[in-house]
Protein backbone atom coordinates (compact mmCIF):
# COMPACT_ATOMS: atom_id res chain seq x y z
CA UNK A 1 0.00 0.00 0.00
CA UNK A 2 1.28 3.47 -0.94
CA UNK A 3 1.95 5.94 1.85
CA UNK A 4 -0.92 8.46 1.60
CA UNK A 5 1.17 11.34 2.98
CA UNK A 6 2.44 13.92 0.51
CA UNK A 7 6.07 14.72 -0.11
CA UNK A 8 5.07 18.37 -0.49
CA UNK A 9 1.76 20.05 0.22
CA UNK A 10 1.17 23.77 0.44
CA UNK A 11 -1.85 25.88 -0.30
CA UNK A 12 -1.86 29.64 -0.04
CA UNK A 13 -4.95 31.71 -0.71
CA UNK A 14 -5.32 35.38 0.07
CA UNK A 15 -7.70 38.24 -0.53
CA UNK A 16 -5.68 41.36 0.33
CA UNK A 17 -8.58 43.84 -0.06
CA UNK A 18 -10.55 41.81 2.52
CA UNK A 19 -7.53 41.16 4.79
CA UNK A 20 -7.95 37.39 4.41
CA UNK A 21 -5.01 34.98 4.43
CA UNK A 22 -5.06 31.16 4.41
CA UNK A 23 -1.89 29.06 4.43
CA UNK A 24 -1.70 25.29 4.83
CA UNK A 25 1.68 23.51 4.80
CA UNK A 26 2.81 19.90 5.26
CA UNK A 27 5.88 19.52 7.44
CA UNK A 28 6.39 15.77 6.99
CA UNK A 29 4.26 14.85 9.99
CA UNK A 30 1.27 17.19 10.03
CA UNK A 31 -0.45 20.05 8.27
CA UNK A 32 0.12 23.46 9.81
CA UNK A 33 -2.63 26.03 9.28
CA UNK A 34 -2.35 29.80 9.51
CA UNK A 35 -5.55 31.70 8.81
CA UNK A 36 -6.45 35.32 9.34
CA UNK A 37 -9.56 37.31 8.43
CA UNK A 38 -10.07 40.81 9.72
CA UNK A 39 -13.64 40.83 8.40
CA UNK A 40 -14.63 37.50 10.06
CA UNK A 41 -12.47 37.95 13.15
CA UNK A 42 -10.51 34.75 12.43
CA UNK A 43 -6.94 34.55 13.68
CA UNK A 44 -5.84 30.96 14.09
CA UNK A 45 -2.86 28.69 13.88
CA UNK A 46 -3.24 24.98 14.38
CA UNK A 47 -1.78 21.57 13.67
CA UNK A 48 -3.94 19.16 11.71
CA UNK A 49 -3.21 15.44 11.48
CA UNK A 50 -5.63 13.87 9.00
CA UNK A 51 -6.23 10.14 9.33
CA UNK A 52 -4.91 7.80 6.62
CA UNK A 53 -8.42 7.21 5.24
CA UNK A 54 -8.90 11.01 5.00
CA UNK A 55 -5.70 11.33 2.96
CA UNK A 56 -6.78 8.45 0.70
CA UNK A 57 -10.15 10.13 0.08
CA UNK A 58 -8.42 13.44 -0.60
CA UNK A 59 -6.04 11.96 -3.20
CA UNK A 60 -8.90 10.05 -4.80
CA UNK A 61 -10.85 13.30 -5.16
CA UNK A 62 -7.76 15.16 -6.44
CA UNK A 63 -7.31 12.50 -9.14
CA UNK A 64 -11.02 12.54 -10.00
CA UNK A 65 -11.08 16.30 -10.60
CA UNK A 66 -7.82 16.10 -12.57
CA UNK A 67 -5.84 18.56 -10.46
CA UNK A 68 -2.61 17.18 -11.93
CA UNK A 69 -3.70 18.59 -15.31
CA UNK A 70 -3.99 22.19 -14.15
CA UNK A 71 -1.90 24.80 -15.94
CA UNK A 72 1.00 26.44 -14.10
CA UNK A 73 -0.59 29.88 -14.16
CA UNK A 74 -4.08 31.39 -14.13
CA UNK A 75 -3.98 35.18 -14.19
CA UNK A 76 -6.61 37.68 -15.30
CA UNK A 77 -6.32 41.44 -15.22
CA UNK A 78 -9.64 42.66 -13.89
CA UNK A 79 -11.69 45.51 -15.20
CA UNK A 80 -15.39 44.88 -14.52
CA UNK A 81 -15.40 41.16 -15.26
CA UNK A 82 -14.17 39.70 -11.96
CA UNK A 83 -13.61 40.34 -8.30
CA UNK A 84 -10.11 41.77 -8.17
CA UNK A 85 -7.61 41.07 -5.51
CA UNK A 86 -7.39 37.39 -4.70
CA UNK A 87 -4.26 35.31 -5.23
CA UNK A 88 -3.57 31.62 -4.75
CA UNK A 89 -0.81 29.06 -5.00
CA UNK A 90 -0.92 25.25 -4.79
CA UNK A 91 2.17 23.03 -4.60
CA UNK A 92 1.64 19.28 -4.33
CA UNK A 93 3.97 16.33 -4.68
CA UNK A 94 2.46 12.91 -4.11
CA UNK A 95 4.12 9.79 -5.43
CA UNK A 96 5.21 10.57 -8.98
CA UNK A 97 2.63 13.37 -9.37
CA UNK A 98 3.71 17.00 -9.13
CA UNK A 99 1.75 20.25 -9.30
CA UNK A 100 2.96 23.83 -9.02
CA UNK A 101 0.16 26.21 -9.95
CA UNK A 102 -0.76 29.76 -9.03
CA UNK A 103 -3.12 32.48 -10.08
CA UNK A 104 -4.69 35.86 -9.53
CA UNK A 105 -8.36 36.60 -10.20
CA UNK A 106 -8.65 33.36 -12.20
CA UNK A 107 -8.81 29.64 -11.40
CA UNK A 108 -8.76 26.22 -12.98
CA UNK A 109 -12.27 24.86 -13.62
CA UNK A 110 -12.03 22.47 -10.65
CA UNK A 111 -10.53 24.90 -8.13
CA UNK A 112 -13.70 25.09 -6.04
CA UNK A 113 -13.86 21.27 -5.87
CA UNK A 114 -10.21 21.21 -4.81
CA UNK A 115 -10.95 23.64 -1.97
CA UNK A 116 -13.90 21.48 -0.92
CA UNK A 117 -11.65 18.38 -0.84
CA UNK A 118 -9.15 20.37 1.25
CA UNK A 119 -11.92 21.43 3.63
CA UNK A 120 -12.99 17.79 4.01
CA UNK A 121 -9.37 16.76 4.68
CA UNK A 122 -8.81 19.42 7.32
CA UNK A 123 -12.22 20.32 8.73
CA UNK A 124 -11.45 24.00 7.99
CA UNK A 125 -13.78 26.20 5.93
CA UNK A 126 -11.85 28.33 3.42
CA UNK A 127 -13.28 31.74 2.52
CA UNK A 128 -13.48 32.00 -1.25
CA UNK A 129 -14.61 35.06 -3.21
CA UNK A 130 -15.10 33.64 -6.70
CA UNK A 131 -18.53 34.59 -7.97
CA UNK A 132 -20.60 32.27 -10.19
Amino acid sequence: MTDPHPTEFSIRYQIPPKDYFFNLEWDGDRLFLKEFSLESGIDQQKDIKPEIHDWNEFWSHVNEIRVWDWYDEYVVSCKDSCVEGDEWEVNLVYGDQNLEAHGANSYPPTFREFLKATEELTGIIIEFIQQD
